[in-house]
């Protein structure tokens, strides 16, 4: 070995050295062995040497570091996966409980496309909302929804009653038609028991805001004066405290809500200009025995969609005469009031129109 290469070679070990003593790159062996095996390593000829591995140290303190990094990148990848099943799982388990409950509260097949919840909370969506027509009526669906936005905090949603701030359905759809002597939405209530016969409790809601806008009352042809569909637009109706009345501080349950909704639009559409004056009464007749069968805070509240002598005279309704003789109660309340001279036909309980006295 040349003293150049013996230079050399303690030169880099000496470099390399830790603070030890130990070679940083040969930890194994002390400053001085490093530097003799350098030395040995170098070939005495003049003929090119092989290049030497380099011997790198991995401090034992990199290793946990690295597996604790790793670790963190899974469960975080793992809490992401687990966050989106649990929100689309939430989804469905709305979408069938409001099927569920809808169609055991009213006793029609409910269905609903889809059930979304904001990921920021406060809002639940529910695309296009459909109650079936009562057996023996031609329409599929009696009443159908659009959109329908709740304002609704999440943990309402676990309690008893739910408490919606605002409720707002788009677009409704309610199709009146008569069958067997019978308006199919004054049929839907009259198929209602007085009370939950299930053991469970239904849902209940309390809804301070209801709002309905951009609905549609389409007219079947059968009914008096009617011969041919007719298409009535309904101005937006605005609800308040749906639930929260007084008899009924435990909520309204869903069979409620719909038949308070259903009733209104059917009284609002009664003050259409073009239906035929017997029309509008049937209407009004079967709006006003819906409303006395759901209590008289819901009397109120339809009245109060509805304005003028029509509202004024639902309000007065006296639910128990309703429920007695239907077409007696609700004669002398709104007889004489939808247009035309008092002595004209009036349409009797049951929808038929009755003989014009002469």
């Amino acid at each position: 070995m040349t003293p150049k290469e013996v230079l050399t070679a303690f030169h880099a070990a000496f470099v390399a050295r830790d603070v030890d003593g130990l070679c940083a790159l040969c930890p194994h062996m002390s400053l001085a062995a490093c530097f003799l095996d350098q030395a040995r390593a170098r070939p005495r000829t003049g003929t090119p040497s092989q290049p030497r591995l380099p011997c790198v140290r991995i401090l034992t303190s990199e290793i946990p570091m690295k597996i604790l990094g790793r670790i963190v990148v899974v469960l975080v990848s793992l809490l992401v996966v687990a966050g989106v099943i649990v929100y689309f799982t939430v989804d469905g388990i709305v979408k069938r409980t409001i099927e569920k409950q809808g169609t055991t509260s009213l006793k029609l097949t409910t269905t609903l496309n889809s059930a979304h919840l904001s990921l920021l909370g406060g809002k639940v969506k529910l695309n296009k909302l459909g109650i079936a027509s009562p057996p023996g009526f031609s329409a599929p669906r009696m009443l159908e929804m659009h959109d329908i936005n709740l304002g609704v905090s999440y943990g309402e949603l676990r309690k008893d009653p739910i408490h919606v701030q605002s409720l707002v359905l788009n677009q409704p759809r309610l199709v009146i038609e008569q069958s067997g002597g019978g308006v199919n939405f004054k049929k839907a209530m009259d198929r209602l028991p007085p009370s939950e016969s299930s053991s469970k409790e239904p849902i209940k809601l309390v809804i301070d805001d209801l709002q309905i806008k951009d609905a549609q009352v389409f007219i079947h042809p059968g009914l008096p004066g009617v011969s041919k569909e007719i298409a009535v637009l309904v101005p937006s109706i605005v609800l308040k405290n749906v639930g929260s009345g007084r008899g009924s501080q435990n909520g309204a349950a869903i069979k409620d809500v719909a038949m308070v909704v259903i009733s209104a639009l059917a009284a609002k559409a009664a003050e259409s200009g073009p239906l035929p004056p017997q029309l509008k009464a049937l209407l009004q007749l079967n709006a006003g025995q819906v409303a006395g069968k759901l209590g008289a805070e819901a009397q109120k509240q339809i009245a109060a969609a509805v304005p003028g002598e029509l509202g004024k005279s639902l309000s007065t309704i006296d639910a128990q005469s309703v429920a007695k003789d239907p077409g007696k109660a609700l004669q002398g309340e709104l007889g004489g009031i939808l247009g035309g001279k008092k002595d004209a036909a009036q349409p009797d309980a049951a929808g038929r129109a009755g003989s014009t006295k002469r």
